[in-house]
Order: structure tokens, then C-alpha cells, then sequence
């Protein structure tokens, strides 16, 4: 039986065996692997030792198996220990001539046994020709009926495979899965989330069984991970996670490598001048991208650690999946929103009281979502349509919904303040910003600027908030490891762009102290005041 490497050879013919027991012919069994055998004496004991009856196939060694089984059980039993004896046997004086005679009759117990002979391509220190020859010897000599496992594109000498398989070979086959048979194995019927899971392996036309388990324990870790994960973010997840077993457990040179997926991106958003440079990487590009893949995020990097790691702990991905379905769940809220929206602009059907309560409904239900431009429409459009109670109701829940972030009602600082039309929402957003936010003073404003070459809003407001005499007892008191000349060059760099009443009213100040004396007129004439 030949087929390529984790697509359940091994597994189907143990299946075989157990499911047919009844009809073998033989009473005996053995199923050895090559991998690790060092010598024709090795595999010849490993035979005589794991050779057991097929009656005990499968079963669960309770106690009514081993009563109805014992003198078989406690066959096996020694042979086990035989095999243990002879390796004790060569640690001591003259134990390896006893050592030899058990090599050379052990074998001769070996008769009229149906062998599977398994990892035939992963063996080193055998040639094709001896474990051939003694396939052959246990087939004409011994009666028995043997089965050889192997990856045929993974043999080294398959040459001399070709020359000696005539003689020894009745018939081969080729064990080449299906997708959905692969998929079927290893994923029983009523999985969670099976059918996205089964759509993904069919993308990638995953036939390994060894990685569709991967990819089952690697499923398995992020669905019971956190609790009422959005569907959306589910799906994402599980997609990347199946993806990133198929690169990390499959490695081939026409893909990325697992630990390079921070990397990706370069590629994967490359434009097509920048791809031509990288000709290398366009084929997995390509596959990548009609898989659906086509960015690496933040929840990709998280669930690219579960797969490296085995586990959920410390990856980040209960924080971000959390995070990003509670925003899922916000924007589906904001549908309705827009929905209406929509009746408004592209139809000519519906009740109006209908219409206006859907309109504030929705609206109050998006309060979290939809931002000041949104809400100065809907106003509008409510004081249009004579709702001026509903209009002031919706601002006032608005407020309310956003009263822990205050920078919400500044519409000085708005991208789009200048746009807001409603006059009773203007001045409801400025009584509650100028209520909710604390300016620091004048002096820690211009100490700011002055230390950082910088400022924030608060800042600059401050300094428009502030009066003629407060610039006036700061120019003459200046705090202590702060530079008058800086203090009053931040004052005046705003006479001819930004609130040009900061530098007025700092101008006015200096020209008070100007007319103190003679030597202050003089300090201040030198500042171009």
C-alpha cells in the first residue's frame, strides 16, 4: 500500500484488519514499524515479539478478554520479555553468543502470520534488497501473508524497489484519500462549526490526517476559548487557524513560513511594481489571496501563537476576540440606523408617524455608534417634520450615552464642528464639554508649551480662556525654571494664524507693563511689542 505521508495509510489498514478479523485466515498478526529498525536481527526479533492472536484484535484487555485469551496473552507476554532478555543478555560475559541463538531461533517461530510491515521509505540502515528477500522468505517459507506500507515518492532507492518488486509483489495500492474521506476520519458528523471547517480543508485540499488533526485540536482550542464570540470573528478564526496548520505543518517551498507572518503583509499588500521584485513570493501571494486571506491583523498574530504554542494562555486572542465581536455587536445595533436612512433617501412609500418613530427609535438604539453629524441629521430631520420634542429628547440621550467622554462634545476640535447646524445641540455639547472638562491654568499651559514645544487642546483653550490680567501676573511673576522670553513667545505666536485673541490679550498685558517705567518700556520695545 503506497500513498503519500499522514493520509491515514497506517490507520485505514488497522481499520481493515479490525473490521474484518472475522475473516482472515490466519491466527496470528503482527504489525511492525521500520523506523528506528537497525538490522535484519532487530526486525526478525521485532516480528517473533509483537506477533499476537488476531482473536484479541481491537478488544479492551478487561478481565473477561484475558480469561477467555490467557494462554495467548501470556505467549505474547513472554515473547516480550525474550526479546527484553536477549537485550540483557548483551550487556554481559559471553551473553551475546546466548543473544545469538535467540535471534536465530526466535524467527522459526514465525509461521503462517498475516504481517504488516509498515514505514518502509523511513528506514536507513536496511537495504531494499534484504527486507525484500525476507519478505519473500516469509511468504514462500513461512506461510505467511505480509503487507508493506510506504511513501513510494519518499523512497530513496526506488530503483531497486522496481528490480525486486516482480518477485515479491502480488499487487499494489495506491492510498490516495479524498479530501472530504481525510475530512470524514477525523471530523465526526455533528462537530461544531463543522461545514466552515470542511469548506476550508476542501480550499486547501488538506488530505493528511495527521494535520487535519492539528488542525481539530487547534479548532478545538480557540471555540472553547471565549465565551459568545461574534460568528464574524469565529469564522475569521477558525479560516486563519486552518490556513496556518496547512503552512506550518506542511511546509513546502511555494509557502510562507508560519514564523514570518508578521512579514507578510510586505507582500501580500505589495503593489504590482514592488510584487515583480519579489517573484518568489507571488505564487503563495496569489494562493493566499484566493483562499481569502489578503492581511495579517492583530486576531491572525494571536491565533498564529495558539498554533505554535498549543495553547490559548498568553496568546492575546480571548482579549481580541472579545474586543472585536463586542464592536461587531455594536455596528449590527447601527444598522437599523442606517436602514432608515436608506427609506428616506430612496423611496417615496410609508406612513410619516411611522416613519418618525422608526427614526427615533433606531436612533436611540445607535446612540453608542452614530457620531455628531449623524445625530445633527437626525435632528434636523425631526424638527423638520415638526418633532421638535423628539429632536431635543435624542440630544439629551445622546449626551448622556457619551457624558465619560467629554472630547465628544468639543466641536471647536470636531473634524466636521463647523458643519453641526442645529443650534440647540451647539450649545447643549458646549454646556456640557465647558461642565465636564477642568482647563488647567494659563501658568501650567505655557509651562507646557514652553518645556515641550508642544501642546494639547486644553491647552490652547486655557490660553483663550484666559484674561488680560492673568497674562498680566504671569509676564511679572513667571514661574521658577520657566524663560519669560519663552512664556511670552508662546503668548504671541498666534497673531497672525490660530485664536489670534491669545496674542491680543497677551499684547495687552505687555503694554501694561510697558508703561511702568522707563526701563520696562525699553524691555519691551526690544520684543517688537
Amino acid at each position: 500500500m503506497t500513498g503519500a505521508w499522514g493520509v491515514g495509510k497506517t490507520h485505514a489498514w488497522r481499520e481493515a484488519v479490525r473490521a474484518n478479523k472475522e475473516r482472515i485466515a490466519y491466527k496470528q498478526y503482527c504489525y511492525v514499524s521500520l523506523f528506528g529498525i537497525k538490522s535484519m536481527a532487530d526486525l526478525r526479533m521485532a516480528i517473533f515479539a509483537k506477533s499476537e492472536s488476531v482473536t484479541t484484535l481491537g478488544r479492551k484487555r478487561d478481565l473477561a478478554m484475558v480469561n477467555e485469551n490467557f494462554s495467548t496473552l501470556v505467549l505474547a507476554g513472554s515473547k516480550a520479555l525474550t526479546v527484553s532478555f536477549r537485550k540483557l543478555l548483551n550487556t554481559i560475559p559471553h551473553g551475546n553468543s546466548v543473544s545469538v541463538g535467540l535471534e536465530t531461533l526466535a524467527p522459526h517461530f514465525v509461521r503462517d502470520t498475516l504481517i504488516c510491515i509498515d514505514d518502509f521509505e523511513r528506514q536507513t540502515s536496511l537495504t531494499v534488497e534484504d527486507i525484500l528477500g525476507f519478505i519473500s522468505e516469509l511468504k514462500e517459507e513461512k506461510g505467511c501473508k505480509v503487507a508493506l506500507i510506504f511513501n513510494a515518492d519518499k523512497l530513496a532507492l526506488k530503483d531497486d524497489y522496481r528490480a525486486y518488486k516482480e518477485k515479491v509483489v502480488d499487487y499494489e495500492v495506491l492510498y490516495a484519500p479524498t479530501a472530504r474521506e481525510a475530512f470524514d476520519l477525523v471530523f465526526e458528523v455533528d462537530f461544531l462549526n463543522r461545514d466552515e471547517v470542511f469548506r476550508r480543508v476542501v480550499d486547501l485540499n488538506i488530505t493528511n490526517v495527521r494535520i487535519l488533526r492539528k488542525v481539530r485540536r487547534v479548532v478545538d482550542l480557540i471555540t472553547a476559548a471565549p465565551p459568545n464570540v461574534h460568528p464574524l470573528v469565529l469564522q475569521q478564526a477558525i479560516s486563519t487557524a486552518i490556513l496556518l496548520c496547512w503552512v506550518g505543518y506542511a511546509p513546502e517551498d511555494k509557502k510562507p513560513k508560519i514564523e514570518d507572518i508578521d512579514t507578510w503583509n510586505n507582500d501580500l499588500l505589495a503593489t504590482q511594481a514592488e510584487a515583480k521584485k519579489n517573484e518568489a513570493a507571488q505564487v503563495w501571494v496569489k494562493r493566499l489571496k484566493a483562499y481569502g486571506f489578503t492581511d495579517v491583523d492583530a486576531l491572525d498574530l494571536a491565533i498564529a501563537r495558539i498554533v505554535e504554542r498549543g495553547y490559548v494562555d498568553g496568546t492575546n486572542y480571548i482579549e481580541l476576540a472579545t474586543e472585536r465581536s463586542a464592536d461587531l455587536c455594536k455596528k449590527a445595533v447601527s444598522e437599523p440606523f442606517h436602514a432608515i436612512w436608506e427609506r428616506f433617501h430612496e423611496s417615496f412609500a410609508g406612513d410619516q408617524d411611522e416613519f418618525i418613530v422608526e427614526l427615533y427609535r433606531a436612533t436611540l438604539e445607535a446612540m453608542d455608534r452614530i457620531g455628531t453629524t449623524d445625530l445633527d441629521s437626525t435632528v434636523g430631520l425631526l424638527r423638520e417634520l415638526q418633532r421638535d420634542d423628539l429632536a431635543d429628547d435624542a440630544i439629551q440621550k445622546y449626551v448622556g450615552s457619551h457624558i465619560e467622554n467629554p472630547q465628544v462634545f468639543d466641536l471647536e476640535d470636531h473634524p466636521f464642528g463647523s458643519k453641526i447646524h442645529d443650534s440647540q445641540l451647539r450649545a447643549i455639547f458646549k454646556a456640557t464639554h465647558d461642565s465636564l472638562v477642568k482647563l488647567p491654568s494659563l501658568v501650567d499651559s505655557l509651562s507646557f508649551m514652553a518645556r515641550t514645544s508642544s501642546y494639547n487642546p486644553e491647552h490652547l483653550e486655557a490660553l483663550k480662556q484666559a484674561t488680560v490680567d492673568d497674562y498680566h501676573a504671569l509676564f511679572l511673576a513667571p514661574p521658577s525654571g520657566v524663560k519669560l522670553s519663552q512664556l511670552i513667545k508662546w503668548s504671541m505666536r498666534w497673531a497672525e494664524s490660530g485664536p489670534t485673541e491669545i496674542s491680543d490679550k497677551a499684547r495687552q498685558a505687555l503694554q501694561r507693563i510697558q508703561d511702568t517705567s522707563l526701563l520696562n518700556s525699553i524691555r519691551v520695545a526690544r520684543r517688537g511689542i
